[in-house]
């Protein structure tokens, strides 16, 4: 048997929220893993209730609630769909609902979020964003199909709003809003080999559209972590094994977008271009 290292309470998290400096009536984008956290005696529920708690009700909590179960299952690699199969999926698989579709690969704190009453979520079949506070309906009433982490997606709004992101056990590589950037200097791969999703029943019909507009890989986004950290962007905190940062969206997306007005690649790319 594997001992326990370390026993996490609700107010263990409450505290360690308030040491990093989140405050009620902030707006903040959590991405998160529960396994780098040690034992969480109740689990996703005492790290949300620790949140909702710490913001209060005039802030607004977000978590990402994708699914991209919807996305077309011929370019499927975990699973692999054989061949033959493909348009059997593509004929039976159901289309995108607020309340029932579940979240998938984002861990157990968004999909656990998502059941929370008053959570509301926004109209993206593939990069739906969840909002729980005073701010949930601006965040989640609209969202840009082709451009899903774009200005006029959750994330864009939460840059106008100079909202925070807070990280909990994961690096930038897990950050979505990262990829605000990316729109916002209009990369060129924004437009290359982009997904197609199920959007909508027409005559009863499935109809698949593809994205007009999306990111490429985020594996590399953590080179810059450093680079932040020296520039006092990030508030960091250990937590056990876990590493939990909280910063302010906006510097921190226009650092990247100067960067990729340099080399509108250096954010696919394995090495720092200095």
């Amino acid at each position: 048997m594997i001992p326990i290292s370390q026993v996490i309470t609700k107010n263990d998290f409450i505290e360690l929220l308030l040491k990093l400096g989140l405050k009620s009536k902030a707006n903040v984008l959590v991405h998160s893993s529960m396994s780098k956290l040690g034992y969480v005696v109740n689990g996703a529920n005492d790290i949300i209730d620790a949140l909702i708690e710490v913001v209060g009700a005039t802030g607004t909590i977000l978590m990402p609630a994708h699914s991209g179960q919807l996305s077309d299952p011929s370019s499927w690699t975990n699973p692999t769909i054989s061949e033959r199969e493909i348009n059997k999926v593509k004929k039976n698989m159901s289309v995108f609902d607020k309340k029932l579709t579940p979240v998938r690969a984002r861990g157990v704190i968004p999909s656990t979020f998502l059941n929370y009453p008053g959570v509301k979520r926004s109209e993206h079949p593939l990069n739906s964003v969840s909002a729980l506070g005073s701010n949930s309906l601006y965040f989640t009433s609209e969202h840009d199909f082709n451009e899903p982490e774009g200005i006029n997606s959750p994330i864009g709004k939460l840059y106008k709003k100079d909202g925070k992101v807070l990280l909990i056990g994961v690096g930038l590589s897990s950050c979505s809003a990262v990829h605000l950037a990316e729109y916002l200097a209009d990369v060129e791969y924004l437009y290359d080999d982009n997904p197609t999703v199920l959007k909508e029943k027409i005559k009863g019909l499935n109809n698949f559209v593809q994205i007009k507009k999306y990111p490429g890989t985020s594996e590399f986004f953590d080179k810059y972590i450093t680079e932040l950290n020296d520039k006092d962007y990030f508030m960091n905190e250990r937590f056990g094994s876990a590493s939990i940062i909280l910063f302010d969206i906006k510097p921190v997306i226009d650092f990247f977008v100067a960067k990729l007005n340099v080399d509108p690649y250096c954010l696919i790319k394995p090495n720092i271009i200095k």
